[in-house]
């Protein structure tokens, strides 16, 4: 319960993940439009995420096809350069 109530708190001052469900298009993002900084921050934790589990299952000798694309492809989902700026957090 309090797990969800942070995540929640937190998707709410940063638009969080679910803001990408609030876009009807993958459209590149022009670097002024307001959802840029949102998913550039959708793009950090998600990179980091997907990074972490090709990571673990390379250990593991598992294959993860899924997770590498969409790994590579991320960004442009999001509307992003293929590599977005790193911000540190």
């Amino acid at each position: 319960m309090a797990l969800g109530r942070i995540v929640r708190h937190t998707d709410s001052i940063t638009g969080g993940p679910g803001a990408i469900m609030h876009r009807d298009t993958t459209a590149p993002l022009a670097t002024d439009d307001g959802w840029t900084s949102i998913f550039e921050h959708v793009y950090a934790i998600g990179a980091k995420d997907l990074g972490h589990a090709i990571e673990l299952a390379d250990r593991l000798g598992v294959d993860v096809p899924m997770a590498t694309f969409a790994n590579e492809h991320l960004a442009a989902a999001l509307g992003l350069p293929q590599t977005p700026s790193k911000k540190e957090n």
